[in-house]
């Protein structure tokens, strides 16, 4: 039987290491061609140790004295952007879970391999708006995203039941869900990043206590699956339990249910999407006796308004609220500005920077790359 070949771009984060447990379990039928990270290069090698892994990729520049180490028996790919040469004729699958903006040249190249991509990196699909759908099209790469909600979205769709009204996705509502205003002003960075469900990283974490990560994750469902603003909404549902519901125009709606759990979405790129097996993690619905969807407060939540307001807006739009919100936590985290700022401030930015500079309806990389650089030099946080 012949193994199915993968590569994980980002190996050594969440999504690497529930991709690399799954893979575990399955060597008879999966192999794994190449793993790359960014600077935890003593987890790569020994996951590459592990699982007998030829080819590896890092980032020099992060690394420290890297070539003290022993990587005679790799071949090496030290630069993000010789990321793209691990892929080979060979490989079946590629698991795209590098974080953030700084791998966007990257995914454009894969993105013409015709591969089945698995993508867990919101930031580049937004960034890349229309352009994401039409270059996976244009090149035949099937796109499967492992987030919870758009996984099931994903799978819910291939069920082709009808035409649907709308399609909803679920918010835990984060840690602050019974906190008032006065309450969010005096939160602390630390504890925005303690999510009641997901172990996630610092930056997500507190986009998801902002609700800012349910803002985007609207966003990027637009894009992937060619949603007009209308055809979208969000509801919070704090037992995470149900991640999304298509809602059909006879009055129906469906949707999947399962526990919080990053390995049954990355499963579903290898096996049938009913044929991957938690032993004894099945959901009993006895035990879930509570489960709530409370409509959301958008006063308490303005995020998810701003969100709706740069998908009319278009163009660049959507990558402005994303960069300025990913440079505004950092403020945060450096307890520049106050948890509550943080979405106040993407708004004040966004009118800002279109008062300055034009929204591009259909942006090229350099279009990108010029607004990121005037953001960096003018992002407003307050006096």
């Amino acid at each position: 039987m012949k193994k199915t070949n993968v590569v994980i771009f980002g190996v050594t984060g969440s999504i690497g290491s529930s991709t690399i447990s799954i893979l575990s379990n399955n060597s008879k039928s999966i192999n794994i061609e190449g793993i790359t990270c960014n600077s935890n290069v003593r987890k790569l090698i020994k996951i590459a140790k592990t699982h007998n892994v030829k080819k590896i990729g890092f980032n020099e520049k992060s690394v420290k004295n890297f070539r003290k180490l022993h990587l005679n028996n790799y071949k090496v790919f030290n630069d993000l952007s010789d990321f793209h040469n691990i892929i080979s004729d060979k490989t079946d699958v590629i698991i795209f879970a590098i974080s953030g903006l700084s791998c966007l040249d990257l995914l454009l190249k894969l993105l013409k391999t015709g591969k089945k991509i698995g993508i867990a990196n919101k930031e580049c699909i937004i960034t890349l708006g229309n352009k994401f759908k039409k270059q996976s099209k244009k090149y035949n790469t099937q796109i499967i995203p492992l987030d919870s909600e758009h996984n099931s979205i994903y799978h819910l769709l291939k069920k082709d039941l009808g035409k649907y009204k709308s399609i909803t996705i679920t918010a835990t509502g984060g840690p602050f869900l019974k906190f008032n205003r006065k309450e969010l002003m005096k939160v602390t960075p630390s504890q925005a990043m303690r999510h009641p469900i997901w172990n996630m990283g610092k930056k997500i974490s507190i986009d998801s206590a902002t609700m800012m990560n349910k803002a985007l994750e609207l966003i990027e469902a637009k894009y992937l699956f060619d949603l007009e603003e209308s055809e979208i909404n969000t509801v919070i549902h704090p037992q995470a339990i149900i991640h999304a519901l298509i809602n059909y125009e006879n009055g129906t709606s469906t949707a999947i249910l399962n526990k919080p759990d990053m390995q049954i979405p990355i499963a579903s790129l290898f096996f049938q999407f009913n044929k991957f097996s938690r032993v004894n993690y099945n959901l009993d619905l006895s035990s879930y006796m509570n489960l709530e969807l409370i409509p959301l407060d958008k006063k308490k939540y303005p995020a998810i308004e701003l969100s709706y307001l740069v998908m009319k807006m278009g163009g660049l739009a959507p990558h402005v609220l994303n960069y300025t919100n990913e440079l505004l936590v950092n403020y945060f985290i450096m307890k520049k500005i106050k948890f509550t700022d943080i979405v106040e401030l993407n708004k004040i930015n966004l009118e800002r920077i279109f008062a300055k500079n034009s929204n591009i309806t259909e942006p090229k990389l350099i279009d990108i790359n010029n607004i990121n650089n005037w953001i960096d030099n003018n992002i407003f946080i307050g006096k």
